[in-house]
């Protein structure tokens, strides 16, 4: 892909890099360096090209959702316990990761399917 195509689609769904970047779950220094080198790792294309398909269903799914105050939740794996014993690793199915509260001894086998929501940067929080 290249940087002017990339810019026009981001471009189309008045998206900046740093929206782009928190999308992907990669680092806005990241995604700029992409843009200024022209080198996209393959998420970041699989992301483009998924936002110039960008169909206006989702949009209506979404403010459905936001208007009945039903959370976008995601499935993901828990896949480490750092050293502080209320945080918990997780890896979703598209290789993004991320970290969430929890109480401590409660999530600690390693593989356990959790579901989560966005609050903010890479912190998600448990969905019942």
């Amino acid at each position: 892909m290249d940087k002017e195509r990339a810019e026009e689609i981001l471009k189309d769904n008045n998206m900046t890099k740093v929206a782009f970047a928190e999308s992907v779950g990669l680092k806005i220094g990241t995604v700029r360096n992409a843009f200024r080198k022209k080198a996209f790792s393959a998420r970041m294309v699989t992301k483009l090209e998924e936002l110039e398909g960008y169909e206006d269903l989702s949009v209506i799914e979404g403010i459905v959702r936001q208007t009945m105050n039903i959370p976008l939740k995601k499935t993901a794996k828990v896949i480490g316990v750092p050293k502080n014993r209320f945080l918990r690793l997780i890896r979703f199915d598209d290789g993004v990761r991320g970290k969430f509260r929890c109480k401590p001894d409660k999530f600690l086998r390693l593989g356990e399917e959790v579901s989560v929501k966005h609050i903010d940067g890479e912190m998600w929080e448990l969905v019942k």
